[in-house]
C-alpha cells in the first residue's frame, strides 16, 4: 500500500468520524436553540474562565515534560527555552490539526532538526511521547473504573464487571512496561530497529507526568461544567479519559465534534445548552488560544532563523553607513 493511499484512507475515516459525530451531535441537541447556548457562554464566571485558563497554562507547561524526559531518553541535552519551545509548538499545532502523532512528529521533525538532533533521535522522541500518554490514559483510567465502578458506570452506562476487566487490564499493562524495563537488559528488536528501553526511573516519571496531564486537562472541563452537571471530579476524570483518546484516534482535527458528542451523549442529566456553551468555552481556552500563540511564536522564530541565515539587518547597517558617508550633507553629531 502506497503513502499516497494511506494519506487518502486516513482523510477518509476523519471526515467519515466527523460527520457521524455531527450527526449524533445534531440528534442530541436538535430541542436546543442558539440563544441559550449563547446566554451559557455569557452566564460563564470570570473566576471559572480565569481558573480554566490557569490550568490549561499548567496542563500545557507539564506537557513539556514529554519532550524533556524524550530528550533525556536518547541522551540529548538541549537548553531549556529550546525544550520549551519545541514541546509547546508539537503539542500546540497536533492538538489542533489532527493526526497527532503525523502532525506532532513533523513539528517535532522540523524543530529539533534545527536544534541539532538526528532523525534517528527524533523519530525516537517521536515515538516515546504517544508511548507516554498512554500510559497515563492506562493508569488513570485503570484506577479509576477500579476504585469506583459504580459512579462511573452510572455516567456511561456500562456494566461494572465490565469497567472492573478494563481496569485490570489497563493497570496489567502498565506494569507489564514497568517489568520488561526491569527485566529486560539489552533493546528490542522491531524490525530492522534496535528499541532501547527507558530506565525504571524514567519509566515511573513517565507515568506520573502522564497521570497528571490528564488530571489538569479533564480539570480545564470541569471547571467550565454547569452547575447542573452534578458530577464528582473523579467520576468525570473517568468519562474524560474515554471521551478524550477516542477523539484523539478519530483522526479528526482536534476531535473537534467527536468529543463534544461523546461529552453531551455521557452527560444525560445536565442542561445540553449549558453543557455546549462550557464545551465551546474548553475549546477556544484549551485548543483556539495556544494554537495561536503557537502559530505566533512559529512566526517570530522563522523571521529571526532567516534574518541570522541572511544576515540582513548587519547588511541594512551597513547599507546606511555607507549612505550615510556619501551623504555631503551628513553631520555625524
Amino acid at each position: 500500500m502506497t503513502q499516497k493511499t494511506v494519506n487518502r484512507l486516513t482523510l477518509a475515516v476523519a471526515l467519515a468520524m466527523f460527520f457521524v459525530a455531527i450527526f449524533v451531535l445534531y440528534r442530541e441537541l436538535e430541542n436546543t436553540r442558539l440563544i441559550d447556548v449563547v446566554d451559557s457562554l455569557e452566564a460563564l464566571s470570570r473566576t471559572r474562565i480565569i481558573v480554566a485558563l490557569g490550568l490549561t497554562a499548567a496542563s500545557y507547561l507539564l506537557l513539556t515534560a514529554y519532550d524533556f524526559l524524550a530528550l533525556n531518553y536518547v541522551g540529548h541535552k538541549l537548553r531549556l527555552r529550546q525544550t520549551v519551545f519545541a514541546s509547546f509548538i508539537a503539542f500546540a499545532f497536533s492538538n489542533n490539526l489532527g493526526f497527532a502523532l503525523m502532525s506532532g512528529s513533523s513539528v517535532r521533525y522540523w524543530i529539533y532538526t534545527g536544534f541539532g538532533l538526528s532523525p534517528v533521535e527524533i523519530w525516537e522522541i517521536v515515538a516515546f511521547c504517544p508511548l507516554t500518554y498512554g500510559l497515563g490514559v492506562a493508569t488513570v483510567g485503570g484506577l479509576m473504573f477500579l476504585f469506583d465502578p459504580a459512579g462511573v458506570a452510572s455516567i456511561v452506562n456500562l456494566p461494572q464487571p465490565l469497567l472492573r476487566a478494563a481496569a485490570i487490564a489497563m493497570l496489567a499493562m502498565v506494569a507489564a512496561y514497568l517489568t520488561v524495563i526491569v527485566a529486560r537488559r539489552g533493546p528490542i528488536a522491531l524490525w530492522r530497529y534496535q528499541m532501547r528501553l527507558p530506565s525504571l526511573g524514567c519509566g515511573l516519571m513517565q507515568i506520573s507526568v502522564a497521570s497528571l496531564d490528564q488530571a489538569l486537562a479533564a480539570g480545564v472541563v470541569y471547571v467550565l461544567l454547569p452547575p447542573d452537571s452534578q458530577i464528582s471530579f473523579h467520576v468525570f476524570l473517568g468519562v474524560y479519559v474515554i471521551a478524550a483518546p477516542i477523539s484523539l484516534l478519530s483522526l479528526v482535527p482536534g476531535g473537534l465534534g467527536v468529543f463534544e458528542t461523546m461529552v453531551v451523549a455521557l452527560l444525560v442529566g445536565t442542561s445540553k445548552a449549558a453543557l455546549l456553551g462550557s464545551l465551546i468555552a474548553y475549546r477556544l481556552i484549551y485548543f483556539v488560544l495556544p494554537f495561536a500563540l503557537a502559530i505566533l511564536l512559529v512566526a517570530i522564530h522563522e523571521i529571526r532563523r532567516s534574518s541570522r541565515k541572511s544576515g540582513w539587518p548587519g547588511r541594512l547597517l551597513g547599507a546606511l553607513t555607507r549612505n550615510s558617508k556619501r551623504d555631503p550633507d551628513h553631520d555625524p553629531r
